[in-house]
């Protein structure tokens, strides 16, 4: 019984584990399909297939009509004749120059798809620092209003002791201003806690704003800059640049051309109407060939050299989150202390204040240092939170699907 208590109470915990990322996970996907990323994408993938589709039929069939009528008046001819030239030609890339043109769009497709991964991870990590922001101000609310809740008790204390004649009234109405002012804080952070609310359900109307709770750090470096599709992005931009080259090399390789012409023609001293099958090739040099071959390599080199300041900035992204998520965590175990320490400490003080040990002005200053160290301990809790999920989802690739 025990053993299946504890493998109960195992899946629980790591349910609680995951259920951080994972619903952040379906808030943001919810949120792809609100924005309609993927039917952009799919309706590029589309418009760059058709092309490939066109250039394969394009490499066997490029076919020209033409039609030309014509009257000539000749001096020893008594009349004019006429001639009438109907030809079709079709130019053939025999050599296989549209496949190098195919190539370049397949890493055109490879770029939207990768473009689209970019779009995501910067849609995944607004979101997170939205529903980070909500979650962090609702826990600081509902705090406050608790805390707002044990002073209206206090100040119930100090009502009975102006009473008794034990305080001054001066001090009970300087308390009852602290508390009226506090409260119109309180209704304000409302406010903002519901309007944050209401953004964020524009995002993904039919999911709840996800709960953040803990979860352990399970990402490293190298699979944080294996998933980066800025990286890919510039490899695949790199990619291109040298199939241009490829495109400018082969480009004076010739075509087939084939063509069939047939000519009525009523010359009586012709003979007759004609027919005429051809096949030719047809060559194109471009004196700035070179040059532009020189230009695209130069390009190709300034996209590669661009990698290395990507790394860079990649790697101090990684870094940065995972110094927050530690920075943060040691910040919490610290914060959790003191405000315990302060909490009792806040209690000694009212009774101290109550036996007139103390005056009105360090209870209140006592007071706000505790709201202090209360919203520093949410606000280290909730960063060190997004730090994990960022590192952990980042890592994962789990958003770039």
């Amino acid at each position: 019984m025990k053993s299946v208590l504890k493998t109960a109470f195992i899946l629980v915990g790591l349910h609680t584990v995951l259920s951080a990322q994972s619903t952040v996970i379906l808030f943001y996907k919810e949120a792809l399909k609100t924005l309609l990323y993927q039917n952009t994408y799919t309706l590029q993938q589309k418009s760059r297939a058709l092309s490939i589709e066109a250039k394969k039929k394009q490499r066997y069939l490029n076919l020209d009509a033409g039609m030309m009528y014509g009257t000539t008046d000749a001096k020893l001819l008594p009349h004019h004749f006429n001639t009438t030239d109907i030809s079709i030609t079709d130019t053939i890339d025999l050599f296989g120059k549209n496949v190098e043109e195919i190539h370049l769009i397949q890493l055109q497709m490879k770029e939207d798809r990768l473009l689209l991964q970019v779009q995501k991870e910067k849609l995944f990590l607004s979101l997170l620092n939205m529903i980070t922001d909500y979650r962090m101000s609702e826990e600081k609310w509902h705090r406050k209003k608790k805390f707002y809740k044990k002073q209206v008790q206090f100040l119930i204390q100090l009502k009975s002791a102006v009473h008794a004649g034990a305080i001054s009234k001066l001090e009970l109405t300087r308390f009852e201003n602290t508390m009226a002012l506090f409260k119109v804080q309180l209704d304000k952070e409302e406010q903002v806690v519901t309007m944050m609310k209401a953004q964020l359900k524009l995002y993904s109307p039919h999911y709840a704003v996800p709960r953040l709770s803990s979860a352990r750090l399970h990402s490293n470096l190298h699979r944080f800059l294996a998933r980066s599709p800025q990286l890919k992005l510039n490899d695949n931009r790199a990619k291109q640049a040298s199939q241009k080259i490829k495109q400018i090399e082969q480009s004076w390789m010739p075509d087939t051309v084939v063509g069939a012409n047939r000519q009525f023609n009523d010359d009586p001293t012709a003979n007759g109407d004609n027919y005429t099958l051809s096949m030719g090739l047809n060559m194109h040099f471009n004196g700035g060939m070179s040059h532009d071959i020189e230009r695209q390599k130069v390009d190709a080199l300034k996209i590669r050299s661009q990698k290395k300041a990507l790394e860079i900035k990649r790697k101090a992204q990684y870094i940065a989150w995972k110094s927050d998520y530690e920075t943060d965590r040691r910040s919490l175990d610290s914060l959790n202390k003191t405000l315990k320490k302060t909490e009792k400490t806040l209690q000694n003080v009212r009774t101290a204040y109550l036996q007139h040990y103390i005056d009105l002005n360090s209870y209140l200053q006592m007071m706000q240092e505790n709201l202090t160290i209360q919203d520093a301990k949410i606000t280290a809790k909730y960063n060190m939170i997004k730090s994990v999920i960022i590192l952990n989802t980042l890592s994962k690739g789990t958003i770039y699907e």
